[in-house]
């Protein structure tokens, strides 16, 4: 008889039950770098645990119920397959970890049920056991027990000694009353066996299990990661800038490169093996996104040369638009050597093959999801989510974090809040899947410092690849900071400084704190251009009020104005959304009051490159209380403190600010949310409150498709007749939808849902019956909902 893992009766799909099984155990086994172990289980314990995992996770599909539902579409409680599945591998994991103490032995065998019992679902350990359950498992037992020699026969196994007595160690009898090692382990793991590493061990083994069995499900391979030499970075920087005049910016970014490789490569081997944080601390400008790849490529050679294995690289950004300028370099480095996978919200699904021909759009999908790729570049949203999670499909990805080396790019635009967490996090990953860091920012938080102290334990500090960083800072004068905090203002009283302060050459920008104040004042600059007062200038706006597909084209529009010296200056009003990795170069800047990282963000945009002289200003000043609806007032008093202080701060002068700045912030931080998602989600294993953890708030917010453009009503029309279609697999249809709603969101904004109760937008389904998770406005609609330049209309602002 042949037994089937899965069987599509329409396209007559079958895949051998038992074929699936050693593959998934066979390329689970493959993910597993030799830097994986916990207190009491070291890494060839995790290979057997996970070989345990891995190849029982089906094992209940064998039973005549499971068999007959896939063959003929019989459904009832008894062809369910993860419990009894679960319930096997609990049973084998005892017996091959008897050498480890008894109360630990039993607690992984626990982890082992917990992660094959849930390996469809989300994980949780909350109501587990009911009296109705038993009798369920004991009938299936049977019908298993007593096809055990045809199913051993099946897989291969009549001979090993481990299998052919497994059915007698799954005792039903003895586990219903068994209190101390199999009814009450949730409470015993919560309570007196209490230890952090078990959180990282369930989500690890979950990870590895649900990953390899979609991947085999979906026909697709993992594949040994790929690389290539350091030096291919050189390479590119030298052709990139082939023709360019040198400059002393072009020095410095060469000199902080080569002073980053020479830390590096002074490192001895035992170095390597230990050290797991790496710091670069560098002025915006230097160059850092390719100075850490330079740095990740060289440590991943000399680890794959020490410990036998090649880290994934996974770069972690704060913002989109920063990933896609990332990528361009990042594929011009590896060329065709080496898969290069961008993963956020609005990334297509382009993967192809070693021959260069494109994999079908499901398989994309399947990749793109797990991360399987030789580097990824994704956010920080997708990456904090895969972490912080019980759900099934984010986590699929998080066991491609062990062993890997992660780079971290402007980690000063986390929450503070959380920052104890992620950092104590980020100490127990390096500690127990041995992944290495590389945190990058001109602005170093204490990120560590705040999850050491969260931890309570103290850990080596990590190496700071431009030990000379300060001299960095020093070198430059390209901007200062001048403050005209002492007094609050209105608009217009913003607009007589902007005038007073501003020569007519010069391009500016100008940040603000809130869509409706940065609209107030745009159109308040633009009603002086069409008055005379401002004159042979072109004003712009950006900011998360229009869709991204506006945003890209304001982006590109000013860097093509701000390029032409023979043009116009350019005035651009934006929000936050301007301050990280947008790389345009203004002249003059002007901040609303913020906290001081968010400030010197700012900074960044002004006199970028260093060609417009020296000590180019950005003004800083209180627009009423806007500031105080978006940020925290500790950070905002201490950064008035300094702001009064100094008055005017030159770039020399950034390093010392931010100092006293993060020394201030990290004595007075509150650690009440982190401390309690540490000790309840992860310390206590109550997973469902990990559901508590954003990275952006979103509780409240709508997602608004405008359909503003011919584009955007072929995406709409092609959504519906996806939606209704008939003729494609579950998989197929998830696929496409995936590639369209990422489309789509490119004329998306969020709103307040409390500002849209009297409003007249309608659901998605009004336009043509079928239903989305999101709002619509209709092209007839789109002159009352939304301004051309300004995007999404004020009274329904987020």
């Amino acid at each position: 008889m042949k037994y089937y893992a899965h069987y599509d009766r329409t396209s007559e799909m079958r895949h051998l039950l038992a074929e699936h099984l050693h593959t998934v155990a066979q390329n689970g086994q493959q993910f597993i770098p030799p830097t994986v172990m916990f207190p009491s289980l070291e890494n060839r314990d995790v290979r057997v645990l996970a070989k345990i995992i891995m190849f029982l996770h089906d094992i209940g599909k064998y039973t005549d119920y499971f068999q007959s539902h896939l063959m003929e579409g019989k459904t009832s409680q008894l062809s369910s397959h993860a419990h009894i599945s679960a319930c096997f591998a609990r049973a084998l994991a005892e017996q091959c970890l008897d050498h480890i103490p008894s109360l630990e032995k039993h607690v992984w065998a626990f982890i082992a049920y917990l992660c094959v019992r849930f390996h469809h679902g989300s994980l949780t350990l909350k109501g587990l056991f009911s009296d109705e359950l038993w009798t369920v498992l004991e009938q299936q037992y049977v019908n298993i027990k007593q096809k055990w020699h045809c199913i051993l026969k099946d897989l291969g196994l009549q001979e090993n000694v481990d299998f052919l007595q497994l059915p007698q160690h799954v005792d039903f009898g003895r586990w219903r009353s068994d209190t101390r090692h199999f009814l009450h382990m949730p409470q015993h793991m919560k309570g007196r066996l209490r230890r952090d590493y078990w959180f990282f061990a369930l989500n690890y083994f979950f990870s590895l299990l649900i990953d390899s069995d979609k991947l085999d499900s979906g026909g697709v391979l993992p594949s040994a990661v790929k690389t290539v030499s350091a030096t291919r970075v050189t390479d590119y920087i030298r052709v990139k800038h082939v023709g360019e005049t040198a400059s002393p910016m072009t020095e410095r970014r060469k000199r902080a490169s080569q002073q980053m490789m020479s830390v590096l490569k002074g490192l001895e081997d035992e170095q390597i093996r230990k050290e797991k944080f790496f710091t670069i601390t560098a002025p915006t400008g230097i160059g850092k996104t390719l100075a850490s790849l330079e740095c990740a490529l060289y440590l991943q050679q000399r680890i794959a040369e020490l410990e036998g294995y090649v880290p994934r690289i996974i770069t972690a950004i704060p913002f989109i638009n920063i990933i896609e300028q990332s990528r361009r370099d990042y594929e011009a480095v590896f060329g065709k050597n080496a898969q290069v996978l961008a993963h956020h919200r609005l990334a297509d699904l382009s993967f192809s093959t070693e021959e260069g021909e494109e994999l079908p759009l499901d398989q994309r999908l399947l990749l793109t999801e797990a991360w399987e790729a030789d580097v990824v570049l994704t956010t920080f949203v997708q990456l904090c989510h895969s972490i912080f999670t019980n759900r099934n499909s984010p986590l699929r990805k998080f066991h491609k974090l062990a062993g890997s080396i992660v780079i971290l790019d402007e980690v000063q635009t986390l929450p503070e809040k959380y920052m104890p967490l992620i950092g104590a996090v980020l100490r127990k990953m390096a500690e127990y899947y041995g992944t290495r860091f590389i945190l990058m920012t001109a602005t170093q938080p204490k990120l560590l410092e705040l999850g050491d102290r969260l931890l309570g334990q103290s850990f080596c500090k990590p190496i700071e690849l431009l030990p000379s960083h300060r001299e960095y800072f020093a070198s430059f004068t390209r901007t200062q900071l001048i403050s005209r905090i002492e007094r609050k203002r209105n608009a217009e009283d913003f607009f007589s400084l902007f005038l007073d302060t501003r020569q007519p050459h010069q391009s500016a920008l100008v940040v603000m704190n809130t869509i409706r104040r940065s609209k107030e004042i745009y159109q308040l600059l633009k009603k002086a251009q069409s008055e005379g007062v401002l004159r042979n200038v072109e004003i712009f706006y950006l900011s998360t009020n229009i869709v991204p597909w506006q945003r890209s084209q304001v982006i590109e529009a000013v860097r093509e104005r701000l390029a032409d010296s023979k043009g116009n200056p350019v005035i651009l009003v934006s929000t936050q959304a301007i301050e990280a990795g947008v790389d345009l170069d203004f002249d003059i800047g002007y901040r609303d009051l913020a906290p001081l990282e968010s400030i010197i963000q700012t900074a960044g945009r002004v006199n970028r490159h260093g060609k417009k002289g020296e000590l180019c200003p950005v003004y800083v000043m209180r627009l009423e209380e806007d500031a105080q609806y978006i940020y925290g007032s500790h950070h905002l008093n201490w950064t008035k403190k300094l702001l009064e202080m100094y008055q005017e701060v030159p770039e020399p002068l950034f390093p010392r600010l931010l100092f006293d700045y993060y020394q201030n912030l990290a004595k007075h931080l509150p650690m009440d949310i982190s401390r309690d998602l540490w000790n309840e989600a992860i310390c206590r294993l109550n997973l469902e409150k990990l559901n508590e953890f954003q990275l952006i708030e979103t509780d409240g917010v709508a997602d608004v498709f405008i359909e503003l453009t011919e584009e955007a009503t072929e995406l709409a029309d092609e959504y519906e007749r996806v939606m209704m279609a008939t003729n494609m697999s579950f998989y197929e249809k998830r696929a496409v939808l995936r590639r369209i709603t990422t489309t789509m969101s490119q004329y998306m904004v969020q709103v307040r849902v409390n500002r849209l109760v009297d409003s007249q937008l309608a659901e998605f389904a009004a336009r043509g019956g079928v239903k989305a998770n999101f709002l619509w406005v209709s092209p007839d609609q789109v002159d009352a909902f939304y301004d051309v330049q300004t995007g999404f209309k004020e009274a329904y602002l987020y």
